[in-house]
């Protein structure tokens, strides 16, 4: 029966995984659709500016502040996006460069800005090592058990 559990427990981490995986890709493809708008929005105020400057014309603030408050939202929600991705824990996002960097990386690959955030995670995980260490010391009793066998075998060959 410990079979069937262990093996239903794995098809289900698969498939969480899996769903991870599926959302991950879906924000990412929301956060490129959402860049390239915003890149759209840059093209439309740097096209206005240059038909103002070849007018010898000036432009004023109110001509980009539909352009510039639509820019503002998207990086918004790319933001929010990038948050989602992180909870997922499928990395974390490069706030110099924009790069994604997997989610123990202490320096970003791309530009080499220092990550902070993964020295905190390692304050909980040290009440956890202990626990490790009472694990790994549950099967010493065994070995003491099974230990005057082997220094009986170990002091005939010392002898």
């Amino acid at each position: 029966m410990s079979f069937f559990d262990k093996f239903k427990a794995g098809v289900t981490e698969a498939g969480n995984k899996a769903m991870n995986v599926v959302e991950v890709n879906r924000l990412k493809l929301q956060n490129s659709s959402k860049q390239n708008e915003i890149d759209k929005q840059y093209q439309v105020m740097g096209k206005m500016l240059f038909e103002a400057t070849l007018n010898e014309s000036t432009l004023p603030k109110e001509a980009f502040a539909v352009n510039m408050n639509r820019v503002l939202v998207l990086k918004c929600e790319i933001e929010a996006n990038l948050e989602q991705i992180e909870a997922l824990g499928d990395g974390k996002h490069c706030k110099s460069c924009g790069s994604s960097v997997p989610a123990e990386a202490r320096f970003c690959p791309n530009c080499g800005h220092t990550f902070e955030a993964p020295r905190e995670p390692q304050v909980p995980q040290t009440p956890q090592e202990p626990e490790i260490a009472q694990t790994h010391q549950a099967p010493q009793a065994p070995e003491a058990k099974a230990g005057p066998l082997s220094l009986d075998k170990q002091d005939t060959g010392d002898n």
